[in-house]
């Protein structure tokens, strides 16, 4: 954790939850609901981008709308030096089809989400990992995901959580076919997802209009699911838990309790069904240690029968997060 802990004022608590509502959301909205001028607002953005608090503003894609469905691969590795470690992790970063990379602390030592076409093509990722890194990698244990819920930050402004949809990530693989701007506005607005429409067009090289109709149609279908930032957890005194639980419900009814609550726990920020050796994942975002401790008690205590037994990680960094990494390798249906 970071000796020097940032405090956030009110107000910059306020912007940083309209935007993780919305990373796109206006000046003006944002104004509007924090009560402060637009100019005030943007200098306060760019000051919270500027001292690192605002990491990344990520765009929510989802994968199966275009055909992909996505894997969680946990990795315990072996006479890895610091110097390697980086290098493993940044060959991840650079892997096309990676989501998500991050190194962490407990059970495994990275954590890894690739995305493939196919259980076939995701053998070929897996075996590919595994050769290049026989030396380092003790363990691989692969899951396979069914659906993310993202869920709002509402411990940055202490509200409790209403029945706003989530971004959502997973449903039936389909086809649907992206056309060359489609696939440039996913890629620009991964790279930044507050990026304004006519710095897009200027950048893609087409008509305002143009971009205006393919993202209304991205929206529709259902393949852009919203828009949030990634904060820099350590410097604002926030540390990130994932839980694996293998757990065992004797009825639709028991599953959908277990998800109504943790959906309403103000510290699960995502809520992971997943296939293989653990079937749900939680992330958590707690204060310290102890918070963890006693949300643990609590889940525990109140699905005894339900979860067979958990294992938890600490996660030390997020060193990627892009939902659409495989644009030069996008396959059109």
């Amino acid at each position: 954790m970071a000796k020097n802990i940032v405090k956030l004022t009110s107000k910059d608590r306020k912007i940083l939850y309209e935007l993780d509502l919305d990373a796109r959301a206006s000046l003006s909205m944002i104004a509007k609901k924090v009560n402060l001028t637009k100019q005030a607002v943007k200098y306060r953005i760019d000051k919270l981008i500027e001292r690192k608090i605002i990491e990344q503003t990520l765009l929510f894609v989802n994968g199966p709308k275009l055909g992909y469905v996505a894997y969680k691969f946990y990795i315990k590795l072996q006479n890895v030096t610091a110097e390697k470690l980086q290098n493993i992790v940044q060959d991840f970063v650079n892997h096309p089809f990676i989501v998500w990379v991050a190194t962490c602390e407990g059970t495994y030592d990275i954590v890894i989400a690739p995305v493939s076409r196919n259980n076939v093509h995701a053998y070929q990722l897996l075996n590919e990992i595994n050769r290049n890194y026989s030396k380092y990698i003790r363990e691989i244990t692969p899951l396979n995901y069914i659906d993310v819920s993202h869920l709002k930050k509402s411990y940055l402004t202490d509200t409790k959580r209403d029945g706003t949809a989530s971004p959502y990530w997973g449903a039936e693989p389909e086809k649907y076919n992206l056309d060359e701007y489609e696939v440039k506005i996913l890629t620009s607005l991964c790279a930044d997802a507050r990026k304004p429409i006519t710095e897009i067009a200027r950048e893609i090289g087409c008509s305002v209009d143009k971009i205006t109709t393919r993202m209304k149609r991205l929206i529709e279908q259902n393949i852009i699911e919203g828009s949030t930032i990634i904060l820099n957890k350590e410097l604002i005194g926030i540390t990130y838990y994932k839980i694996l639980l293998n757990t065992r419900f004797f009825s639709e009814k028991e599953e959908q309790a277990f998800n109504e609550y943790a959906k309403s726990t103000e510290c699960v920020m995502d809520v992971v069904r997943m296939m293989g050796s653990w079937n749900y994942e939680l992330d958590i975002e707690v204060n310290n240690v102890y918070e963890f401790h006693s949300f643990m008690l609590k889940l525990r205590n109140k699905f005894t029968e339900n979860i067979i037994n958990y294992d938890s990680l600490l996660i030390l960094k997020e060193h990627k997060l892009n939902f659409f990494p495989f644009k030069e390798h996008y396959i059109s249906p």
